[in-house]
């Protein structure tokens, strides 16, 4: 299969595009390279892949609808996984624009770019944080998660919501996966366990708040991309869209 990947030079996007090349397929990897966090390690992945054949690497941002376009017309793709995003819960009050800029009008973008061509299944990257406050555990996908807590968790239904659109007007078999704090190797640097590592090896403490009376869901990067591999081939049916 041929995948076209946004975020390619992002953490996920990385270990899944080493996945997806050594089973075999062909990956278009877009990543704007955005500096949210050191892009030299973003570029050091992107150079990791280029060393691969089937691996095609494209740098722009999403929102230059232009060229998104051009780049899913020349790839025509089987399979479309939407990795890229302005991440970061904590940014997003500093720097609210970028959140909508990337994550909804990029989303947008990319569906509307793709929306006439013979994909078979779009992928979207959403987010644990869309669930807000609830407390009923363990979270499932019919839970009700109408009242975000953050902008980046807002953008990030919003994204879902316009999958659901463009799966419901167009055909476009769609599935959005909700992540929990993925962590692993060339993972995020601002990520709490490279902070906790960080301070633990520099002798530093570790700011614990609400008197360390918290629980936090983690996954590892293997499983996550092991289960978007599973999940890949396997569309929701009659072209709809799935949580």
């Amino acid at each position: 299969m041929h995948i076209l990947m946004t975020g390619s030079a992002g953490f996920i996007g990385y270990h899944l595009a080493r996945r997806l090349l050594a089973d075999g397929h062909a990956v278009t990897g877009i990543d704007g390279m955005t500096p949210y966090y050191d892009v030299a390690l973003k570029r050091a992945r992107h150079a990791r892949l280029t060393a691969h054949p089937e691996f095609s690497a494209h740098e722009f941002m999403l929102e230059d609808h232009a060229r998104l376009d051009a780049a899913c017309r020349a790839a025509r793709p089987d399979i479309v996984v939407h990795l890229a995003a302005q991440a970061g819960v904590r940014y997003s009050l500093d720097n609210p624009s970028a959140y909508v800029s990337a994550n909804v009008v990029g989303t947008h973008n990319l569906l509307n770019a793709v929306k006439a061509l013979p994909v078979r299944h779009v992928i979207l990257a959403s987010t644990s944080s869309v669930y807000g406050a609830g407390t009923d555990c363990p979270f499932t996908e019919d839970q009700p998660c109408n009242h975000p807590l953050s902008l980046y968790a807002a953008t990030k239904k919003a994204c879902e919501d316009i999958g659901h659109s463009y799966a419901h007007l167009h055909d476009l078999p769609m599935t959005a996966c909700r992540f929990f704090t993925v962590y692993g190797p060339w993972g995020r640097p601002d990520m709490a366990l490279f902070r906790f590592t960080r301070n633990i090896l520099g002798g530093l403490p570790i700011d614990v708040y609400n008197g360390g009376d918290m629980a936090r869901d983690f996954t590892y990067i293997d499983d996550i991309v092991e289960a978007l591999v599973r999940l890949l081939p396997r569309p929701p049916g009659n072209g709809g869209a799935a949580p």
